[in-house]
């Protein structure tokens, strides 16, 4: 009761409102719930997801919620880069190698409002904590909906979460802290912190078409003082589809899915027609080095076997072994063995498992069986691959992918699932519904602009775009002193107006988008960007 008092009054002395008569336990904000539809599944405060946190042993992906039926036992965002040649590795797994807090040059720091926030539609600045005091992460990336378009955030008026969303969780971690960074259960672990800040958003949303999915986005910041070099960023999974003990995987390169389905049409926890539950890569990271600059796109998805399954040995989990765990990032086997593909003679080596149809039974997929090959050897017998608890492993990186001090990438899933007539027709509606996920994602979050960096820039500017001259593409680096309105726009030599960059919202930063002149003819154009009483034009030269 006393620490109850504490920190009550701590958080009423540095707030700037009254606030709500509710609960704030430490231990309650170390996890909550995302269970806008009809998927119930929680977020753990050391970056993992899908976990239970009040039963450890426990799954924490529910569908359909209220079910006690789980589709997934546990998920996490992986980060792992060479520091002056050294592998240094924020892991997520079981456990988790972060904390609630931000960083500063490589070191950790936090206080009591660092937490995980829920805010749902239904509740206002009276009822929640969380609403109430969400202006405390706006500075961190907390989204929210300026109403009267002042640029401050004030919890009686403006509405914080994702727009049109039916509720919305953020969390600002970090992987600073040193305590945190201990080998033990899971994928990786115990190297020193890369200095990674994250800021985590998640939403979801009720409405016709929308009811089984969630989307994960996170923010990650390079606040370290060194260059994070050879980076590669991905997410580990358990899915354990109602009994984990009869799964399969799989994945669909062109739309960056990665997924589990029941081996046979008939599960002990979903019974008949079980369903199948996916990932799919929504944004991968920007790759600066190359002029003009790539998106990463699913670098890798690979089968992360347990020792338990009779698998060969370098498939199995790189437990606590953090170059291991590298390497599974970077698409290979733990000792470095690529994975080959049986269907192809002779097998051809690949960063992709099982990326045939199960349902047309085409290309290579778990009924086909996998190579046992261990040692460098691009060959082996191919040995059936029998239905079991399964892990995966999806990543975004290359080995020329590096990022600076300050410089900010995004990465953006969607976790979904469905059910059809059978277990292999859940995975052809599982794909259905991810082109749908994309186009709605794409339609409504536009992708062609990154935040290079969070840093309040001194003025605003418009920088010369690169290259230049440039076919057919080519990047502009602007920068924004104070969050406000921000509107680009393209115009050939008569001053018409071709095509319009942005014309929207955008928090004080400096950022960068990619215009795509493969329709305009040759020739001269202007940019021009209008930020309040702010203008600046620069002129850009097409040469096809």
């Amino acid at each position: 009761m006393k620490s109850y008092l504490f920190v009550t009054l701590c958080v009423f002395l540095f707030s700037n409102i009254a606030l709500p008569q509710i609960n704030y336990n430490y231990d309650t904000n170390k996890w909550v719930s995302l269970s806008a539809n009809r998927i119930n599944s929680i977020f753990i405060y050391r970056g993992i997801f899908n976990k239970s946190y009040v039963y450890p042993s426990g799954s924490g992906f529910e569908w359909p919620k209220d079910s006690n039926k789980y589709a997934v036992y546990s998920s996490g965002l992986n980060i792992a880069a060479k520091v002056n040649g050294q592998l240094r590795m924020a892991s997520a797994s079981f456990i988790g190698e972060y904390a609630p807090g931000y960083c500063v040059n490589g070191n950790f720091y936090t206080n009591l409002y660092f937490k995980i926030y829920k805010v749902s539609k239904s509740e206002n600045a009276q009822t929640s904590w969380d609403w109430a005091n969400w202006g405390q992460m706006v500075p961190y990336g907390a989204p929210y909906i300026d109403v009267n378009n002042n640029n401050i955030y004030e919890p009686t008026i403006d509405t914080p979460g994702v727009r049109n969303a039916k509720q919305t969780i953020f969390y600002c971690m970090t992987d600073a802290d040193y305590s945190s960074h201990n080998p033990g259960e899971g994928f990786g672990g115990g190297t020193q912190p890369l200095g990674a800040e994250v800021h985590m958003t998640a939403w979801a949303y009720d409405s016709p078409g929308l009811q089984d999915v969630q989307f994960i986005s996170y923010d990650i910041i390079n606040k370290s003082t060194n260059i994070w070099n050879a980076t590669y960023i991905g997410i580990f999974c358990d899915p354990d589809l109602g009994d984990g003990d009869d799964d399969y995987i799989g994945c669909d390169t062109s739309l960056k899915l990665s997924y589990c389905y029941n081996a046979d049409n008939n599960d002990n926890i979903y019974s008949a027609n079980p369903p199948a539950v996916g990932f799919s890569l929504l944004v991968s990271p920007l790759n600066r080095i190359i002029t003009p600059n790539i998106r990463l796109g699913l670098s890798s998805f690979i089968n992360v076997a347990k020792s338990s399954t009779g698998y060969p040995v370098c498939e199995f989990e790189p437990s606590g072994e953090p170059y291991k765990a590298y390497l599974r990032l970077c698409g290979f086997k733990n000792d470095s063995t690529c994975y080959l593909d049986p269907t192809q003679n002779p097998p051809k080596k690949t960063k992709y498992c099982f990326t045939g149809d199960p349902e047309t039974n085409t290309g290579w997929t778990a009924y086909t069986g996998i190579i046992a090959n261990c040692n460098h050897d691009s060959m082996g017998n191919v040995v059936p691959y029998y239905p079991s608890d399964k892990k995966f492993l999806f990543s975004s990186g290359a080995n020329n992918f590096d990022i600076i001090p300050g410089e900010s990438q995004k990465f953006v899933i969607a976790q979904m699932i469905a059910r059809g007539s059978s277990n292999l027709n859940s995975v052809t509606l599982l794909k259905i519904l991810c082109e749908n996920i994309r186009a709605f994602y794409e339609q409504n979050f536009p992708i062609g602009i990154n935040q290079v960096s969070t840093e309040i820039p001194r003025e605003y500017k418009l920088m010369q775009n690169y290259p230049n001259p440039f076919n057919p593409a080519t990047n502009v680096k602007y920068q924004i002193a104070k969050t406000g309105f921000v509107s680009i726009k393209i115009y050939d030599v008569l001053g018409k107006e071709i095509e319009i960059l942005i014309n929207d919202k955008q928090d004080a930063g400096t950022y960068e988008l990619t215009f795509d002149g493969s329709k305009l003819a040759s020739g001269i154009y202007f940019y021009k960007i209008s930020v309040g009483d702010f203008t600046q034009t620069r002129k850009m030269i097409l040469l096809k």
